[in-house]
């Protein structure tokens, strides 16, 4: 049976180690020193969760993890497909209309950990869902984020799409297209 669902990650690694992209595997240890200074049973928030690989990996670390996503079926579907640690972990899906909908159901000040892997360029204005990000972030609390580099071909090739749905009045699925398509020095701009 195909697997229908978008974005599906479930059998990669996670974000913290590397990632598979187009059939390549690329692993880093750009996250481990941080990782290291935030201790198993902190309360961590994995916004865009998608297909849940990093909420997973997150809970078999020790954390407790928010997944925040739009549509809880997806999460739901995803959910399923992982042999989730009993570990004492608590974990919680958040959905909402948008982006800002789901922030604000969360408590302020909550989180030693925000993760935020490959979603900034889904989002229409990115730099609000920073701003929120601060607020829920505790006092030395760590932002990993990463997003493409709107300069290769594949970016590319993911604007004609869009360019091309809105052309034909194709409707894309809400987190689907890339409708940041920015450079490193754009995306710095964007995250200070």
């Amino acid at each position: 049976m195909v697997d229908l669902r978008t974005f599906n990650r479930t059998g990669d690694i996670s974000k913290l180690e590397g990632c598979n992209t187009r059939n390549l595997e690329y692993r880093w240890d750009l996250f481990r020193n941080e990782m290291a200074e935030i201790p198993p049973g902190s309360e961590a928030l994995d916004f865009g969760a998608g297909s849940l690989r990093d909420s997973f990996e997150l809970a078999k670390r020790g954390y407790n993890v928010t997944s925040v996503d739009l549509d809880l079926e997806t999460l739901s579907s995803y959910q399923a497909d992982y042999a989730w640690p009993v570990n004492g972990t608590r974990r919680k899906i958040v959905t909402g209309r948008d982006p800002a909908d789901c922030l604000a159901q969360i408590e302020r000040d909550q989180f030693s950990l925000i993760i935020c892997f490959d979603v900034l360029e889904h989002l229409d204005n990115p730099a609000s869902v920073l701003r929120q990000f601060r607020q829920l972030l505790k006092p030395g609390g760590r932002l990993f984020i990463t997003v493409p580099n709107g300069r290769t071909l594949y970016e590319l090739w993911f604007r004609l799409i869009l360019v091309t749905s809105r052309v034909l009045g194709k409707q894309l699925r809400p987190g689907e297209p890339h409708l940041q398509r920015n450079s490193p020095t754009r995306w710095r701009e964007i995250l200070s």
